[in-house]
């Protein structure tokens, strides 16, 4: 059975410039590398599936959207996991998207009007929005650790002894 997707094409395309003509199916491998390969290393495997079963419930809901919230009697805000994985996946898109399979083999399609963008580009612009995706978590991980959501039964998470109670907390950071 094939992982419920925490985002979609059109998620992706509130936040960055996608192809309006590029297959939502097609694009979905993008959305499923990015959850599997690139966001779920950043969380416990249990959260993660927990989060892809509940996204639409508390306190899930708050992580995968984003929202303002108030620290110190401060307001913050957090994008959520959505924009996180829509950078991962718009990085993974642009590395790959240009590629086409034909019988002879990998292609790129070059028309009298464009060309492809060379590959050292490609690879620039795939390195800055995975650094964007790794900045946006940072303020998510901030969020989830200042309002003390942990995760009791998830077992490869770090740990922390605060006072006679150990702390398991759902990130790895």
């Amino acid at each position: 059975m094939i992982q419920p997707l925490l985002i979609t094409k059109s998620k992706v395309e509130q936040f960055l410039q996608v192809a309006i003509g590029y297959n939502e199916r097609d694009f979905d491998r993008f959305i499923r590398e990015a959850q599997e390969f690139d966001f779920k290393p950043l969380v416990c495997e249990d959260f993660y599936y927990d989060m892809l079963k509940n996204k639409d419930q508390d306190p899930f809901d708050k992580i995968v959207v984003g929202q303002e919230y108030e620290f110190e009697n401060k307001t913050h805000y957090h994008q959520g996991v959505e924009l996180v994985i829509s950078y991962f996946t718009y990085a993974r898109f642009v590395l790959n998207s240009g590629a086409v399979s034909t019988s002879h083999g990998l292609v790129t399609k070059k028309t009298p009007q464009s060309e492809p963008l060379p590959y050292s580009e490609k690879k620039d612009i795939y390195y800055a929005n995975r650094q964007n995706a790794n900045k946006v978590f940072e303020d998510v991980a901030k969020y989830m650790d200042r309002k003390k959501i942990n995760y009791k039964d998830c077992n490869d998470c770090s740990e922390s002894i605060k006072g006679d109670d150990i702390v398991i907390r759902a990130m790895k950071w």
